[in-house]
């Protein structure tokens, strides 16, 4: 089973292809873009491809190359800080890349092509309630207006022209340790009490973030590809929310932290920099019994064992005690 993922340097793409590596059944190949290559690569029976979302032709060559019968597309511009000053950027890339990618898929690939997960985000949508992923979309951001106009430019191509398209929408997910990066709030929050400060200063403390592990927003993308593969109903076409259903303000999750790794640590909080704050974003109840019925999907970590384990991955990383 052939297996094209974008994106396969970035933080989801790289650990869902050394996922995927591990079983027999799957051949991955993983899209490498042009100013990417000096990132680290997941290692394992992976078979890289150079190309880039935001060229067309780059894309069409590989699609008829490799054939794929399974496209995960995660490959995306994701801060969504530096998109406010780069807007243009990322409607190229996160837009107009999954247009590229779908309409060579279309043209080209559709004969054995099984399933195209296609990630959202929940950024895109209003969060007045709970997120099951058919809420109504409320960008306020240039990045969510991105990945609004990719979310439904592949659910036209599922409705137009029968591409097996699914979207898949992930609440926020930390857990970066092997990829190294530090700048998102977990992840700083970890990496600069490991490095010895004791004085931090964040931002809104009183922001609620549905927070999930890595592990378990890879499993997601596993669970759409093997539901679809095993000929499970009510799949293609659909879109699934991820995550916990459990909502915690920034100030909770900096004090969990705090109690696992140094407790005399202080924290100062500010205002938010965004020019939109998202005051809450939490996943709801049934859309996660949803993802339970048809994919067999479950979050297996809570906060406290989600954290305790990016801890310990971000201790080995930076060979701290």
């Amino acid at each position: 089973m052939r297996v094209l993922i974008t994106g396969v340097s970035g933080f989801i793409g790289s650990a869902l292809a050394e996922e995927l590596g591990k079983n027999s059944e799957f051949q991955v190949y993983g899209l490498v873009r042009f100013i990417s290559q000096g990132r680290r690569l997941p290692s394992g029976n992976i078979e890289y491809v150079v190309g880039d979302l935001i060229d067309y032709y780059s894309i069409e060559k590989i699609v008829n190359g490799v054939r794929p019968e399974v496209v995960v597309h995660v490959g995306a511009l994701t801060p969504v800080s530096e998109s406010y000053s780069q807007p243009v950027t990322y409607g190229e890339v996160n837009y107009l890349g999954t247009v590229h990618l779908l309409e060579a898929l279309r043209r080209h690939g559709r004969e054995q092509l099984r399933v195209v997960v296609v990630a959202g985000t929940t950024e895109m949508y209003d969060t007045s309630g709970d997120i099951d992923g058919y809420n109504e979309f409320r960008p306020e951001s240039p990045y969510a207006v991105s990945k609004v106009a990719a979310v439904l430019y592949g659910e036209y191509m599922y409705r137009a022209y029968g591409l097996p398209v699914v979207t898949v929408i992930p609440t926020n997910t930390y857990g970066r340790a092997f990829v190294n990066q530090r700048h998102f709030f977990i992840e700083k929050v970890i990496t600069e009490l490991l490095a010895g400060r004791r004085e931090l200063y964040l931002g809104n403390p009183d922001a609620v973030r549905d927070w999930m592990f890595r592990d378990d927003h890879v499993n997601a993308y596993v669970s759409v590809i093997k539901a679809v593969l095993n000929g499970r109903d009510g799949v293609v076409g659909g879109r699934f929310a991820f995550g916990t259903g459990e909502g915690f303000t920034t100030r909770e999750t900096a004090d969990v932290i705090r109690r696992l790794i140094s407790k005399d640590a202080v924290f100062h909080w500010g205002s938010e920099s965004r020019p939109v704050e998202t005051g809450r974003i939490v996943i709801s109840k049934k859309a996660i019994e949803k993802a339970r019925l048809l994919l067999g999907w479950y979050p297996r970590f809570s906060l406290l064992t989600g954290l305790a384990r990016a801890i310990d991955e971000w201790r080995k990383v930076l060979n701290v005690d």
